[in-house]
């Protein structure tokens, strides 16, 4: 009866805490952030048009890389969002619900993670620290952010959770290696880090735990025979730079970042006409790459992006709010000593994946960048979620109730500050002063056009935001079938970047004195490309009141 009793306790608290987690990743989700970008509407038009006719919005029957603005999202994300336009239609909702529901699994699924790696610890520490560690998650800035918009990392950090609880308990029971080997096979069709990083921790994990995976050869081989085998599309793509993922390592990797390589070219041109050869060793593009990848790298430990502003893409973060609590870091610290002195081989692995999470991120570039490196959300969370539980044991051990009293209520109110300060930031604030980013305006933009449509010959919009046609086959939920027929390319069947022709719509940077001379056109440009004196007809704003569209009609 105790033990029915303490389940019970602990079954309530986690069954609290994964309601926290589904009001906070529901709540407004539609409209907050206020817009749905590029990338979330192209996910759900390409969605919308698998749906319907099996193939992409370029005709690619059933593809394993969304080619979309020609970057080649991987394409789980796309298909998961399939059923849940067919139940709420293609809208923002359906786009994002597949992350919100991910984010709310990852919450279960890290509780049960921490008790695994924490299974040799005295119940009274591991079932704690589990729960405070889905608590954490499920309050995350870090975590929420990515879990309120249809971002692929969202869904590789939840298969690879799942994948590490699985391969933790395949170490007793043998057959969970096959399930571990599809959670990972799915966090590598989830999103391109995830495409180096899990290699990276297999390797980790067979040199920390080779003993343990002896005595289940056969299901380790045969798992692994499976992953190999059913990922093999993904390694082949990236011999192939114009699709897939070597299409989309060409454009984010430092390697082909003229920016890292051009400082190195004119310091070892100098060194070479001065005959200095002990200067060409330091100068070589060796050298410049892994100083680049090590900057790259460290940024991710840089605590103004962890606890204060965040990265510099502000679609990744509220508005001067980190990616964690500034509340986190002295748990944090406690955390990682305590661990440190009770080391294992379990702790070595958390250690290891930790540690190895930024790699993929520090060799692209914009870093830090907390979605390539989502994973070390796991080990900030952990370690904090220890460092609480033991820093609780140490303040129950006080003989003084004042004294313990006054701490616990210190920690609470810097606790409940630093939350209420970040929901405050971003319920209010953020849509407002970041709406721009969300490339709110389209919506409304195009709802106007298409009210008007019939009074008009032809309707340009701008590309200044880029990639408006995505919205226009979104918002008015254009016939894929019949674009994947008309879609505008050139002989070889490239796009232009910046113009586009649909029906009666033209996407292009507005050019205002000869556009005006058109007949029956409707111009939807920018502030910089109409001018006042025009006769504007309609002004779309962005949250913060700024205008985002000028409409004129010739």
């Amino acid at each position: 009866m105790i033990i029915m009793k303490k389940n019970q306790w602990r079954f309530f608290v986690l069954g609290a805490i994964v309601i926290i987690a589904l009001f906070l990743r529901f709540y407004q989700l539609g409209i907050n952030p206020p817009s749905l970008d590029w990338d979330e509407v192209s996910m759900g038009y390409n969605a919308y048009s698998i749906l319907q006719t099996g193939a992409d919005e370029y005709g690619n029957k059933f593809p394993l890389s969304i080619r979309s603005f020609d970057d080649y999202k991987p394409a789980l994300y796309t298909y998961l969002t399939v059923p849940f336009i067919k139940i709420f239609g293609l809208n923002e909702l359906a786009v994002r619900v597949p992350s919100a529901i991910i984010g709310v699994l990852s919450v279960l699924a890290i509780y049960f993670l921490v008790k695994e790696l924490l299974q040799k610890w005295d119940r009274r520490y591991r079932e704690p620290i589990a729960l405070m560690s889905a608590f954490f998650l499920a309050i995350s800035p870090w975590h929420l952010q990515f879990s309120r918009a249809a971002f692929e990392g969202n869904i590789g950090l939840f298969f690879f959770i799942t994948g590490f609880l699985f391969l933790l308990k395949s170490l007793r029971h043998g057959n969970f290696f096959y399930f571990s080997s599809i959670s990972f096979l799915l966090s590598l069709y989830s999103y391109h880090s995830f495409r180096l990083f899990v290699p990276l921790f297999l390797l980790a994990f067979l040199v920390v735990f080779w003993k343990g995976i002896l005595n289940f050869k056969k299901q380790a081989v045969i798992s692994l025979a499976i992953l190999l085998l059913l990922s093999f599309p993904i390694w082949n793509s990236f011999l192939r730079t114009g699709t897939g993922t070597g299409a989309r390592l060409s454009m984010v990797t430092i390697f082909s970042d003229v920016k890292v390589i051009n400082p190195s070219i004119k310091r070892i041109d100098y060194d070479r006409n001065n005959n200095d050869y002990i200067g060409t060793l330091f100068h070589n593009r060796r050298v410049a790459y892994t100083l680049a990848a090590a900057k790259g790298y460290l940024d991710h430990f840089n605590p103004d992006f962890l606890f204060i502003h965040g990265d510099g893409w502000v679609q990744h973060h509220a508005v001067n709010v980190g990616m964690l609590y500034l509340w986190d870091l002295p748990f944090i610290v406690a955390g990682i000593y305590y661990l440190l002195k009770k080391h294992n081989r379990f702790i070595l692995i958390l250690f290891a994946s930790f540690l190895l999470f930024p790699i993929p991120a520090s060799l692209t570039t914009g870093t830090p960048h907390p979605v390539r490196a989502i994973g070390m959300i796991l080990g900030f969370h952990i370690f904090a979620a220890v460092g609480i539980v033991f820093f609780w044991e140490k303040i129950m051990l006080l003989k003084k109730i004042f004294m313990r009293t006054a701490i616990i209520l210190i920690i609470l109110i810097c606790f409940m500050i630093n939350v209420a300060y970040y929901f405050h930031q971003y319920y209010v604030h953020t849509p407002i002063e970041y709406g721009y980013f969300w490339q709110y305006g389209y919506k409304e933009a195009l709802s106007y056009a298409k009210e008007n449509e019939a009074k008009f010959d032809r309707v340009i919009m701008t590309y200044f935001y880029d990639q408006p046609y995505i919205y226009y086959l979104f918002y008015n939920k254009i016939d894929p079938l019949w674009y994947q027929r008309n879609w505008d390319y050139n002989k070889n069947g490239e796009t232009d970047r910046f113009k586009r022709v649909i029906g009666k719509y033209t996407f292009k940077n507005i050019e205002y004195s000869k556009d005006i001379n058109l007949g029956k056109t409707l111009l939807i440009g920018t502030p910089d490309e109409i001018p006042d004196s025009a006769h504007i007809i309609k002004i779309i704003e962005f949250p913060d009141g700024k205008t985002a569209f000028k409409i004129v009609e010739t």
